[in-house]
């Protein structure tokens, strides 16, 4: 169900119904959309420099994630490419950078400041699920990393590549927003202190399991009455998106406490290496349904390659 026809059913229902053809009419203009409906999820595979739907050629029905990177802690020298990932408002996207030949034209802030590199990242203000409302959350990730690092290459020296990640909260515009990443690297420090910490298990597990589970749970008391939302999981750069059917989940066994479970695997191999100890992972949940944001984001570190590993998108405290 699209965002037009959200809006449009939750007026519909807000009327008093005073005769019996019209509650008939109305009766008849819904079981005909619900007969069309599809499964309860939809999966999103993750592409490259593209985002969900088609995208305006308007920019002001676009928001603009400014992605700004202090180049003294790329170490540029040293790599190849960059991978830029995004997700504000429902909808994914990859960005690559050739570190080797930058486009000055698609990177005018290195000309202008060679300390600095910032990548623009741009979503549809409005989708099928929501729009973006000032004080959404988005999540933004880098990582930096070589042409060399195989997927099948399973021990490399950057078995937790040089990256940086941060969620932000859209400011006083929904046009524009910008987030700092490669400043103080303090999440990667984190992420190479558990792994060397941990490196005798990491070694043990390094090709079994050959794939990671991700559960985000979210928390639905104050929301029973939405139809639909996405929700995202990102690790090591790879990202799938889910919509949920949530009258359908809210019924399912699988539920408890108001709370919808939705799992994500991923193959470990990844152009980055393998998912590994260590790495950082987000989840979001997004609806225009949602009281006081249309979007929520949530970060946590992977300490289990065996066992899912769990974060709660929306009310953290109460997972």
């Amino acid at each position: 169900m699209n965002l037009a026809m959200k809006k449009i059913r939750k007026s519909i229902l807000q009327l008093e119904i005073y005769s019996f053809p019209i509650l008939s009419l109305i009766v008849i203009f819904f079981g005909t959309i619900i007969g069309l409906g599809g499964d309860i999820y939809s999966v999103f595979g993750q592409t490259e420099g593209t985002n969900l739907g088609e995208k305006s050629e308007n920019n002001n029905d676009l928001t603009t994630i400014k992605v700004k990177m202090n180049k003294n802690n790329l170490d540029i020298a040293k790599h190849d490419r960059l991978n830029v990932i995004g997700y504000p408002n429902g909808e994914g996207q990859t960005k690559y950078i050739d570190l080797k030949n930058i486009d000055e034209e698609e990177l005018p802030s290195y000309a202008s400041n060679p300390n600095s590199l910032t990548v623009n990242l741009q979503f549809n203000k409005s989708n099928d699920i929501s729009s973006t409302m000032v004080d959404d959350e988005y999540y933004v990730c880098a990582y930096v990393f070589n042409d060399s690092n195989k997927p099948s290459i399973m021990n490399t020296v950057d078995i937790i590549p040089l990256y940086d990640c941060d969620e932000g909260n859209i400011g006083t515009s929904t046009t524009t927003d910008t987030v700092t990443l490669f400043s103080t690297m303090k999440k990667y420090g984190e992420s190479k202190a558990f792994y060397t910490t941990n490196q005798n298990l990491a070694n043990n597990i390094t090709n079994n399991p050959k794939e990671l589970k991700i559960t985000i749970i979210v928390p639905m008391s104050d929301a029973k009455d939405i139809d639909d939302m996405n929700v995202v999981a990102m690790v090591k750069g790879k990202y799938q998106i889910k919509t949920i059917d949530v009258q359908e989940e809210l019924k399912s066994e699988n539920n408890k406490d108001d709370k919808i479970p939705v799992q994500f695997i991923f193959e470990r191999k990844t152009e980055l290496g393998p998912i590994q100890l260590g790495d950082l992972f987000f989840g979001c949940a997004t609806s225009d349904e949602f009281p006081n944001q249309n979007s929520d984001c949530e970060k946590r570190m992977l300490k289990s390659l065996d066992n899912s590993n769990k974060l709660c998108a929306r009310k953290d405290n109460l997972c």
